[in-house]
């Protein structure tokens, strides 16, 4: 039995009686776990409390005790939330007892004298039993943060070529079990897709579970991914399972590929070479079965020519790769999705959905949308709080939202009737200004870069014109 030896749990033993603690104590000691005593209930329920202490595995409770009774001590620790497996110990057990013992949460019922095989092997099955108590709540509660999810999650809306298109090669490549690389600008919709090509797989069933690159830190992202054991580092005071195990059977979706680093991309490719991990701090590996699906908003191949970005972990990933358009380059998809958050939106705050007015419509087609379906979904919420009835009209729209040209438009200016030549020129600066800015998505050093324009003169310009840059769009 040498299994709890690599674990090293904390086992607590309260019994009223020095001989019997103490060969308990023996027992466990020999076989790798750490052992407190207690005489008494109150002892024990009071180092149950303590904020600061090791966490207990498990706790060998006698039913007779001087101060207090053990069934009563039972019921004091269920009642304060301790989910620790506790096995009763007597020398006057009954039947009645045991089953008593079991009703008001006890795990297991010994009788004294205690055999050791019988203590060690009821302690870890009791153990055992506790372990995958908590991997189900683990992924229960994944699976009601994915089920909350599916209920906000924003349908691939749009008609267009490009989303017809996209449709398909979600269809396609969601039927087969192979990797997926999802790639497109910030804001488009790539958790969506990845969504989407889970629910159409044979692995629908089965979790679908994500992992953010750029979220987590990088001293944890391999805890995350692959888990850890008992004392692997400071804090890690139980073993866990990460996200690959997790996802055992189902989709392993890893946002955000391009932001980890070098060292996780080689743990990352490994992983999906042998088909088998190994927890941070272990030596056992553990065998997975996962489809994965990355995505990401950098230019990858860009990175692996700077050598950032891990050329063989490429191809692993882009067996199948789908870029998602931009919103600018679906307008006619605008007024349905616009429609969309509004009804939604509207009916968290319990209000009827409004309506667009064809004007605000047209407006909102528009934009370039330099933040795509996130930009068009924040400017809805905002004209939602703006409009008073139940149409919104273009005088309910946030003012950034106006007055942008067209993606694609003639560009040259007219001379209207008593323009001078000067005026004219610079209405075209200002138009050609305008454009670029927000296709750097507001950006003034990214906007003078292209315009040939050193920052300073750009921003005295804008100031001139009335239009403002920053790092989230233009507003005029």
């Amino acid at each position: 039995m040498s299994a709890p030896a690599a674990r090293g749990e904390t086992v607590l033993v309260c019994d009223d009686a020095p001989g019997i603690r103490r060969t308990l104590a023996q027992i466990l000691g020999d076989e790798g776990y750490r052992v407190e005593e207690f005489g008494d209930g109150t002892s024990v329920l009071s180092r149950l409390a303590e904020p600061g202490g090791a966490p207990a595995s498990a706790l060998f409770l006698d039913v007779w005790l001087p101060d207090v009774d053990g069934l009563s001590v039972l019921d004091q620790i269920r009642s304060r939330g301790h989910d620790l497996p506790v096995l009763m110990i007597s020398g006057h057990g009954t039947v009645e007892t045991a089953v008593q013992a079991v009703k008001r949460g006890a795990d297991d019922f010994l009788e004294k004298p205690l055999a050791l095989e019988r203590v060690l092997l009821t302690l870890e099955k009791a153990l055992e039993r506790s372990r995958l108590a908590r991997e189900r709540d683990v992924l229960a509660r994944e699976v009601a943060r994915q089920r909350e999810r599916l209920e906000e999650e924003e349908p691939l809306l749009g008609e267009g070529p490009a989303m017809t298109r996209l449709r398909e090669e979600i269809r396609r490549a969601g039927a087969s079990d192979a990797r997926v690389l999802i790639t497109g600008e910030s804001g488009v919709g790539k958790e969506v897709v990845a969504r989407s090509l889970h629910r159409g797989s044979p692995r629908a069933s089965r979790p679908f579970v994500e992992v953010n690159g750029a979220a987590i830190p990088e001293d944890l992202i391999e805890s995350e991914l692959f888990g850890h054991v008992k004392g692997a580092f400071t804090g890690a005071t139980e073993d866990r399972k990460g996200k690959w195990e997790l996802a055992d059977g189902g989709t392993l979706f890893l946002d955000e590929i391009g932001d980890m680093s070098p060292r996780t991309q080689a743990k990352i490719l490994r992983a999906i070479q042998d088909g088998k991990i190994s927890r941070v701090g272990g030596t056992r590996t553990i065998a997975t079965d996962v489809r994965i699906v990355a995505a990401t908003n950098r230019d990858l191949p860009k990175m692996i020519a700077n050598g950032s970005f891990r050329e063989d972990l490429y191809f692993r990933l882009a067996v199948v790769p789908i870029r998602v358009p931009t919103l600018a380059e679906r307008p006619e998809d605008v007024p349905a999705l616009a429609e969309h958050f509004a009804a939604k939106l509207a009916r968290r705050r319990g209000r009827r959905p409004p309506t667009f007015s064809p004007e605000a419509l047209e407006e909102l087609k528009r934009r370039p949308w330099p933040g795509n379906v996130r930009e068009l979904q924040n400017v809805v919420e905002r004209a939602l709080l703006v409009a008073d009835g139940a149409v919104i009209g273009p005088e309910d729209l946030p003012g950034d939202v106006l007055r942008l040209p067209r993606a694609g438009a003639e560009s040259e200016p007219d001379l209207l009737p008593g323009q001078s030549l000067a005026d004219a020129r610079d209405a075209f600066e200002r138009r050609v200004v305008t454009r670029v800015l927000a296709e750097s998505r507001g950006n003034v050093s990214r906007a003078a870069e292209r315009l040939g324009l050193d920052r300073t003169t750009l921003h005295r310009r804008l100031k001139a014109w009335g239009i403002a840059g920053g790092e989230d769009g233009v507003r005029s």
